[in-house]
């Protein structure tokens, strides 16, 4: 069976549509999240502020991606994810009232959009779990990385259609787009026939010890307990180039509308990884590329860091941004590898929680270090710095991680006293 994404995407018709429908909805995304964000850099001037509204839609995955991933084990998957599609079309027509209302405070604005994250992040775990029931298993790298690209495909064309469309009607019309494309995913959703059931069996009373039976599975897999210690690492090297664009652009430039040139060029990066890490993976190990390709972002990080020119601006967020999304679908896909199917829902909400709290604590904390203490270009230059530091360590002084990495493509099979206390090597077999 071919790895080739676009092979995967012409083989698996169910799978095709879920991918349609991503591509909308990720679009819708991304011209609300810049379009609030440069709102509120422009009346702010604070990459504090800037950052804590960008990571709003983050940090929920932290509460409630866990008590997601329940839900996706328990109920069928499509519903779930549809449902939550439907929430957040409403949550979107919220904020566009509120933003045309003439309200610009970071603080309202970030409490709406928490909203919205919550119920994406309840979603969320559903969404991704459906993906490995709708392709065989050796194909999900690819499925994987086209699920990547939805989302940089929003980065990179929901800039301009904000620009655009801010331009012409104001914010408020930017964000009601997001309305509808969550409306258009919901609808594709309901042509998805085929049950979409994980087979676990999860009692609702009593989820506090579901999800605590969820986090002893993940910290007792190899593959997910490495790759959430990985993807914290990189989460706080990276957050604070993704959430503080607006501000980055008006420090290298007085045009205002830069800002749109440095999410389309990383958008366009984030395209280019989608269609090559697959091929890369195949070609080098996923090792290789976990450790090379964090040595790019690290150069980029640094490049934006020294860059008063425009064109070097775009050059690094190019860089970073073809980078940083090899890195994450590159150690997601080692998640979903592992993660057995009765508790994959739950597995994926655990690693999905550590990054979004990683993601949105990291961009705050980094965001105040740029505002009161260091200054934006020295807190990039020290992230590029812990970045190096952490390649270092994973390639020279944790002799076990290459080989939890590059792991095994066959299905694990798993022992109930995998979640009773025993050793990691007596619970996984074949």
């Amino acid at each position: 069976m071919s790895s080739n994404p676009i092979v995967t995407l012409r083989r698996h018709k169910d799978f095709r549509r879920l991918w349609t429908s991503a591509m909308v909805s990720d679009l819708g995304t991304w011209m609300q999240a810049v379009t609030v964000t440069v709102l509120v850099a422009t009346n702010s001037k604070s990459s504090g502020a800037t950052a804590l509204v960008f990571s709003s839609l983050f940090i929920p995955q932290g509460l409630m991606s866990p008590i997601g991933g329940l839900v996706a084990d328990r109920f069928d998957r499509r519903r779930v994810a549809m449902t939550m599609q439907w929430v957040q079309a409403v949550l979107a027509g919220v904020l566009a009232l509120t933003v045309h209302s003439g309200v610009t405070s970071a603080y309202t604005l970030s409490a709406i959009v928490f909203l919205q994250g919550c119920a994406s992040s309840l979603g969320n775990p559903a969404f991704q779990a459906m993906i490995p029931l709708l392709v065989p298993r050796e194909e999900l790298l690819g499925a994987l990385s086209l699920s990547g690209m939805t989302w940089n495909s929003g980065r990179a064309v929901g800039p301009m259609l904000a620009a655009i469309t801010t331009s012409i009607w104001g914010p408020a019309a930017s964000i009601t787009g997001n309305a509808v494309s969550f409306v258009a995913m919901a609808f594709v959703m309901m042509t998805i026939r085929r049950p979409l059931h994980g087979g676990g069996t999860v009692k609702m009373t009593q989820a506090f010890g579901e999800i605590g039976r969820a986090i002893t599975l993940a910290r007792r897999t190899p593959g997910t307990r490495t790759m959430i210690i990985s993807t914290v690492f990189v989460q706080l090297c990276c957050a604070m180039t993704f959430s503080t664009i607006p501000t980055y652009a008006a420090s290298v430039t007085d045009w205002e509308r830069f800002w749109m040139v440095l999410y389309v060029s990383m958008g366009i990066g984030a395209l280019a990884a989608g269609f090559c890490v697959a091929g890369m993976t195949a070609l080098i190990g996923r090792s290789r590329v976990l450790t090379l390709v964090p040595l790019i972002s690290c150069f980029a990080i640094l490049l934006a860091s020294q860059a008063h020119s425009s064109y070097l601006a775009v050059i690094a967020t190019m860089l970073f941004g073809m980078s940083a999304p090899i890195s994450f679908i590159t150690m997601g896909a080692v998640v979903q590898r592992d993660a057995p199917e009765q508790f994959r829902g739950r597995v994926l909400s655990i690693y999905s929680a550590l990054v979004g709290l990683a993601f949105g604590g990291f961009s705050i904390i980094n965001g105040y270090l740029a505002d009161k203490v260091l200054g934006l270009r020295t807190t990039l230059w020290l992230s590029s710095l812990v970045l190096a530091m952490y390649v270092i360590t994973v390639q020279f002084l944790w002799p076990s991680w290459k080989q939890i990495v590059n792991g095994s493509d066959s299905p694990p099979r798993w022992r109930p006293e995998a979640l009773e206390g025993r050793r990691d090597e007596s619970a996984r077999v074949g």
